[in-house]
């Protein structure tokens, strides 16, 4: 494997330096950019000549079409645009202004089309991105569906997370994790500008996509059906999230905006721990970091049954005992109104006499939320007969949770010749989590109803994303118009948990509704909880990736067509660590405290706090490192490939992209305990792939693809260790003999095209998955694994439509409504094991895929009133209901319920480019429910909402 270091010197010499800036003013002139495209494909026509009459100015189009003519004295002129084998076009009255960059666009038909003469047209420019991406899309060779940015500001989504809950077929879980057709997790994979990211979840291969703000985006693009030249390791959705592209001209905009939640904002009483100086930036200070007496790979810390005669054992234990900064149990703390800023700032400049273009951009925000009065509930059924679940626990769940987010992204282009353009771009995300958490309940599974539960928490989680790409895109005119494009990308994530703490206790009270009269005690030795704890956790992962595509331009009957073939080498690096404190109790009792936690683990309860009658030194809480060895671990990935496909006209309206793509994978998870064998995958795997695209007219297709592709593990589940998930978790073991699953995917779509920005469609797919991995339970308490099963299948239908209301009446034009509907169906093998701890009850043979939705619903409709420069629209969102935990034994499995989620947005511009924007989000703010069902009845889980958020925003933009 390749050593960092190595990476870093290939990146500089992929890469080349940028010499100092220089640009020039041109008082009277001004510039003529657009793209040449081929008017029967949708590609761009690679040195196709502009020409302004009556001129020596002109150019010949480079990479994609695109020209740019700069220079050009202040006029009105008729560009003409020619290429051998196509109808010239001229484009008549087309105005250059001072300092000003005027865009036009040409598409040119083949000579072969009957039109007599020259075509003249009128000029005009075209800025939709919805449109874009529609015609992008008309022309792809794969199934997808994007997103704009432009779409985003309509439907209030303030990440990619938001953005992808209003994609076809797409949900979001858990307000971070994206499931496309149902299928998420290992079943999906996520890209930036085309590189694959890596995860900042130790456990979950998914990328987390609320690390990406939608002020640094372009658009988001989800490929559903796999072509060659994609990886291989998805079968729900490819998502490559595209950050902002360097403009034709100066661009400037910055916004800021407040907002005021009615459950989390202007607060006293949010339920957090202390907060560290610097956690307004999204870094800790120190405050929660482990004890430098703590860090050592080695530590002896002596009991206190060994140190009560030993003074020198007694000081070690005390400094160990007494080393952690912060308290044990969440506080009030106060919070402020959501607020966020956001810069972009890009353009294009001469350098050496060739085009250099830039942008940057940086986001900042803040916010906060709360639950009140939420509940957290588990039950079981151990009679086959019976109508109602027992309750394992009942608690009242009240949290708070503050948010810092902040990235920033710079991007450089330089187009060393027409056909040469090389590129590097650098990004950093990070978004910084401080939650706190009470509960409070009855536990009839381990005491009487009359004893309450009480557990205490808080979580303070960094996580960022860096990515560092170099890419270049040439056209090599000697050998064919071959097309060659480079990338080179490392990108890093990490996962920084420093100093979670828990803790649970017990009181009853020996009057009845009198907390005077309360008694309390530990809850120590259940299965259920845990001695107080502090936990330290960090995840690190690292994506080395190297790719080269070549395409070849060819005819085929005087048609269009390509040549592909390429190869990538993806290294993947993960390393977690896990250290555990638990505190073991002295001589001092709990209940001596009354209850007060923060006394109980004071100065005067910690460590060494006198002597008994005997001489023996006595100890309050002491530390004790109960750190599982085997918890930690490092694994690598590594996996080369390489494709040949063709894409190419078989008739004038039939197109086939097929070709085989070759993955070869190593991958080994490697344990600290040595006595755990390795976890390792060592396969190579040829993936076909057929696509057939009919056109049945120049705005209407008809798609069909059957494809192969493959699902591997993750490093958490084959990686050979447990860990134990608080207050009423499972303990989750790995599995090193986990094998990759293998996918057939059928697809068909039907595409019409209407206007620019307009469209109908219905698609329909089926996906066989053979030795899926599912959680399996593998004993009566409640511990779970990773198992291969044998077969899953999903059936699935999507229908999106995207109409301007013109239709209905001329007054409607404004308004345009965009809806999708994704009707899912999946089942998967329950294993044996499972079905053997469900004796006696009827649980079924299958059941449904766990995250898989049985509908997604979205609408957005959006009314453009340009005579008064203002905008406005409604986005709604609600989901079927969905599995999200498999339950041990007879008891009915969790599924989550769907809730209405409406979004509404109000902007106007105003003289001098100000925009005022005013926003409502979760409007109806129904309960997040997730329940048991049975006998018609459902058992709540959890119950809990985050309010209603009201938002006013203000940018400047030229």
């Amino acid at each position: 494997m390749r050593t960092k270091s190595s990476w870093g010197v290939l990146l500089l010499v992929a890469v080349f330096v940028f010499p100092a800036l220089s640009s020039r003013a041109h008082a009277q002139t001004g510039t003529l950019i657009g793209t040449v495209i081929d008017g029967e494909y949708g590609d761009g026509l690679i040195g196709a000549n502009v020409q302004l009459e009556g001129t020596l100015l002109g150019t010949a189009a480079g990479l994609d079409g695109s020209y740019r003519i700069e220079g050009i004295p202040v006029g009105t002129y008729d560009v003409r645009f020619s290429f051998i084998g196509y109808q010239t076009l001229t484009v008549e009255g087309v105005e250059i202004l001072a300092r000003d960059v005027t865009r036009v666009d040409a598409t040119l038909a083949p000579e072969a089309y009957e039109i007599e003469g020259d075509v003249v047209v009128e000029a005009r420019a075209i800025r939709n991105n919805e449109a874009t991406l529609l015609r992008d899309r008309q022309k792809a060779s794969a199934v997808s569906d994007a997103i704009s940015s432009e779409m985003m500001a309509q439907a209030g989504a303030s990440d990619a997370a938001g953005a992808m809950s209003r994609v076809t077929g797409a949900s979001v879980q858990d307000s971070k994790y994206v499931i496309v057709r149902g299928l998420g997790g290992r079943y999906g994979n996520a890209q930036l500008n085309g590189a694959a990211l890596p995860s900042a979840d130790p456990d979950n291969n998914a990328t987390q996509l609320d690390l990406f703000p939608a002020g640094l985006l372009d658009n988001i693009v989800t490929t559903k059906t796999f072509t060659p030249d994609k990886p291989g390791n998805f079968s729900g959705g490819s998502v490559d999230v595209r950050t902002k592209n360097f403009p034709d001209q100066l661009m400037f905009k910055i916004s800021t905006s407040t907002a005021y939640n009615t459950n989390a904002s202007g607060r006293d009483d949010l339920i957090l721990g202390e907060r560290s100086d610097s956690d307004w930036i999204g870094f800790d200070d120190g405050l929660r970091e482990m004890p430098g007496l703590l860090q050592g790979d080695d530590l002896d810390i002596p009991r206190a049954t060994q140190a009560r005669r030993d003074e020198e054992l007694a000081a070690s234990l005390d400094a160990f005992s007494r080393s952690f900064k912060t308290r044990m149990i969440p506080s009030e703390q106060s919070s402020l109104l959501d607020q966020s800023y956001n810069v972009t700032f890009g353009n294009q400049t001469g350098l050496f006499g060739r085009r250099l273009g830039f942008v940057a951009s940086g986001t900042y925000g803040r916010s906060y939320s709360a639950v009140e009065d939420g509940r957290t509930a588990q039950f079981n059924k151990s009679d086959p007969a019976a109508n109602e679940l027992n309750v394992d626990f009942d608690l009242v769940d009240n949290n708070g949770k503050e948010e810092v987010s902040w990235s920033g992204m710079g991007s450089l282009a330089y187009k060393i010749h027409p056909l040469h353009e090389l590129s590097l771009q650098v990004m950093r995300s990070q978004v910084t989590d401080h939650e706190g958490r009470i509960q409070q309940g009855i536990f009839p599974k381990n005491s009487p109803e009359t004893v309450t539960f009480e557990t205490f928490s808080v979580r303070f989680t960094e996580r960022f994303v860096t990515s560092y790409q170099a890419r270049g895109e040439h056209v090599l005119l000697p050998l064919g118009k071959l097309k060659a494009d480079w990338l080179v990308s490392i990108a890093n994530t990490e996962q920084d948990e420093p100093d979670l703490r828990f803790f649970f206790d017990q009181f009853i009270e020996r009057t009845p509704g009198d907390p005077s009269s309360r008694v309390f005690d530990l809850v120590l030795g259940s299965s259920n909880a845990s001695p107080p704890t502090r936990l330290f956790r960090t995840m690190a992962e690292e994506n080395r990736e190297v790719a080269v595509n070549l395409e070849l331009p060819v005819k085929l009957k005087g048609r269009s067509g390509a040549i592909k073939a390429g190869g990538s080498i993806l290294e993947k690096d993960r390393a977690f660590r896990e250290r555990k404190f638990d505190y073991v109790a002295g001589v001092n009792t709990f209940s001596g405290f009354n209850g007060d936690v923060n006394a109980y683990f004071g100065p005067e309860n910690l460590g060494l706090v006198g002597m008994d009658s005997r001489g023996r030194l006595q100890f309050g809480n002491t530390i004790r490192d109960n750190t599982i060895i085997s918890n930690n671990f490092d694994g690598d990935l590594t996996t080369n490939a390489a494709y040949a496909m063709v894409d190419v006209p078989v008739t004038r309206r039939l197109r086939l992209i097929t070709g085989v793509r070759l993955e070869d994978t190593d991958m080994e998870i490697v344990s600290f305990d040595t006595t755990k064998a390795p976890g390792t995958l060592d396969d190579t795997d040829w993936l076909p792939s057929v696509n057939l695209v009919y056109g049945l007219g120049n705005d209407m297709n008809l798609r069909a693809a059957v494809t192969r592709t493959l699902a591997r593990p993750t490093f958490r589940e084959k990686a050979p260790f447990s860990a134990f998930d608080f207050a009423g978790g499972r303990v989750t073991a790995g599995n090193p003999d986990l094998q990759r699953s293998l996918i057939t995917n059928y697809d068909l779509r039907w595409e019409w095209f209407l206007r620019p920005g307009e469209l109908v469609s219905v698609s329909g797919f089926f996906k066989h998955i053979q030795d899926p991995i599912e959680r399996v339970i593998v004993s009566n308490n409640n511990q779970e694994t990773f198992q291969n099963v044998g077969k899953a299948e999903i059936l699935g239908a999507e229908f999106e439509a995207r109409k301007r209301l013109d239709f209905i009446s001329q007054r409607l034009s404004t308004l345009l409504l965009s809806t999708n509907l994704a009707l899912i169906d999946s089942e998967t093998d329950v294993p044996e094991r499972e079905k053997e701890f469900a004796t006696g009850f009827d649980i079924g043979d299958t059941r449904p895929f766990q995250g898989q939705a049985s509908f997604v619903f979205n609408a957005v409709l959006a009314w453009d009133i340009p005579r008064y420069d203002m905008s406005a629209s409604m986005a709604y969102n609600r989901l079927g209901k969905r599995l999200t935990n498999v339950s041990i034994g007879g008891t009915p499995n969790i599924f989550e319920f769907g809730r209405n989620d409406l979004n509404a947005t109000v902007s106007k511009t105003f003289v001098g480019n100000v925009s005022v924007s005013f926003a409502v989000n979760n409007i109806f703010d129904d309960d997040y429910l997730t329940a048991h069902e049975l006998g018609g009845e459902r058992f709540v889980a959890t119950r809990y909402r985050l309010g209603r958020t009201f938002k006013l925003g203000v940018s400047y933009g030229i």
